[in-house]
């Protein structure tokens, strides 16, 4: 399929630009003609199955949720794809839902549909939506979908607004810094002799000529270094150990797997109340956590379960969880209520992912200005020192 930049007026005159796939220009002036358009230019772009990259969270929530609406409501699904793509506001979104569309038309079934878009869906949502299908509920696997991405998106947007200050902060810090040793403590100290600098002010005065004196190499080093740390975690070996490093950090780690356990539980709860079966289930959420280190701790929780253990006592066996989520696990599995313990697991592990980044934040904040206050004052120090000697020998 490829796509097509199209550029039409309205029965208004308005004129249109729009992004339109379609399999050649036959087939375009038929979408055009169903639309009540009139066709001024078009132009062959790349095709429309490269040019997919992955959709953001806020459109995936607006498709499940306005797709499963209007699929409940009893709209035939490809006339909802049509609403759904014509509403579209996006211009990426808009061009996958219309894909989408017209791989129904020609008869695929959605969630085939939205696997040949090539990633710009989750896994996870591909499965719910193809139990969804087979199960005849594929409005609420839609719901749940939307609620699911959600609260992914809130817990997301809070770890993003708490590193916020920290970062902020640091820069600051690291300005700052940069300016007193660069600017500040040179002009001042090239009025003193060099023999009558106290340690304290040839130290910072050395660091301050190596940051004049390389800086283009430093900034080259820190990119070379920054492009080399992408490549190696492209290697599987290296992201294993990267992301197992991340559960192991003295205060990271602890946060790390109140996230990951969170996100353990608000997928299999999905997955369980759609009626996937276990083994797939945790394949399928092995997947979705992006941890490749939790991924290959997951081999080994299938490989147990398939076995007949239970789900609880595999997953408390990889040790990379909070055990509270093993815990509630093991009284779903015995109650007979999973599905809803699950559920309730999500949201707690929500709560305290929350109050750890605020605890976090609280802590770094009095931390991050006591290093700053030491390391300014130690330049204050070393500029002001040289100003004492001066008076001192102008005295004597």
């Amino acid at each position: 399929m490829k796509s097509y930049h199209v550029t039409a007026v309205d029965n208004t005159g308005k004129t249109i630009e729009d992004i339109i796939a379609a399999e050649d220009a036959q087939e375009l002036a038929q979408i055009i003609k169903s639309k009540s358009l009139y066709l001024l230019e078009f132009k062959e772009g790349i095709s429309s199955s490269e040019s997919i990259s992955k959709l953001n969270i806020k459109s995936i929530v607006v498709f499940c949720r306005q797709l499963g609406t209007m699929v409940g409501s009893g709209i035939p699904i490809v006339q909802a794809l049509d609403m759904l793509q014509s509403r579209a506001v996006n211009r990426k979104a808009r061009q996958i839902f219309r894909n989408i569309y017209e791989e129904v038309q020609k008869g695929n079934s959605l969630s085939k549909a939205m696997q040949l878009q090539k990633g710009a869906f989750p896994e996870l949502l591909t499965n719910m939506v193809m139990a969804g299908e087979l199960g005849g509920t594929l409005d609420k696997s839609l719901g749940r979908m939307s609620v699911h991405y959600e609260k992914e998106q809130k817990l997301t947007n809070k770890v993003r607004s708490a590193s916020i200050y920290p970062a902020i902060l640091g820069i600051v810090s690291v300005a700052v810094i940069l300016m007193l040793v660069t600017f500040v403590l040179p002009t001042i100290t090239g009025m003193f002799p060099a023999e009558n600098l106290p340690w304290t002010t040839e130290i910072i005065l050395g660091f301050s000529n190596f940051v004049t004196g390389n800086w283009l190499t430093i900034i080259g080093v820190i990119l070379i270094t920054i492009v080399g740390l992408r490549l190696l975690l492209n290697i599987r070996s290296v992201r294993v150990e990267f992301d197992k490093l991340k559960l192991l950090l003295p205060i990271f780690g602890k946060l790390n797997q109140t996230i990951y356990s969170a996100r353990c539980a608000r997928a299999l709860a999905s997955l369980y109340a759609s009626g996937v079966q276990t083994i797939e289930m945790l394949e399928t959420t092995s997947r979705v956590l992006n941890n490749t280190y939790l991924e290959d701790a997951f081999i080994d929780v299938i490989t147990e379960v398939s076995k007949g253990e239970f789900i609880s006592k595999a997953i408390s066996a990889t040790g990379a969880f909070d055990p509270m989520l093993s815990s509630m696990i093991y009284i779903g599995e015995e109650s007979g209520s999973l599905g809803d313990i699950l559920n309730s697991t999500a949201d707690y592990f929500d709560d305290e992912a929350d109050a750890a980044l605020q605890r976090m934040i609280a802590m770094f904040e009095p931390i991050m200005l006591i290093i700053l206050g030491i390391i300014i004052g130690f330049i204050v120090v070393s500029i002001i020192q040289p100003i004492f000697t001066m008076y001192e020998s102008i005295g004597k």
